[in-house]
């Protein structure tokens, strides 16, 4: 059987009293509209660059232990993730100097 065959023929509409059917029904307890009065989370940009780093470096890592890269390419691209938030501070405190 084909791939597509397959995939045709599994796709099969659940039942009505099937226990699987999603329910379209808002239930009683359920907020029908779509306002939310839970504040949004606001993350400071300085956290989420940190994070973005702090995971290119577990990447990095990664990669190493994996063995896709050297110890030398290792150092090099921390030297370089280094650098980058250091001239990310520079330009952050020329800016609030101005």
């Amino acid at each position: 059987m084909r791939r597509n065959e397959l995939l045709n023929t599994a796709a099969v509409a659940p039942e009505e009293n099937s226990s699987a059917a999603p329910s379209t029904v808002p239930a009683e307890n359920e907020n029908t509209d779509n306002k939310t009065d839970t504040p949004k989370i606001e993350i400071p940009e300085e956290c989420a660059e940190a994070f973005i780093a702090a995971v290119e470096i577990g990447y990095y890592k990664e990669f190493y232990k994996q063995g896709l890269i050297t110890a030398d390419e290792l150092d090099i691209l921390l030297q370089l993730q280094k650098k980058k938030a250091d001239e990310k501070k520079e330009k952050k405190s020329d800016l609030s100097a101005a």
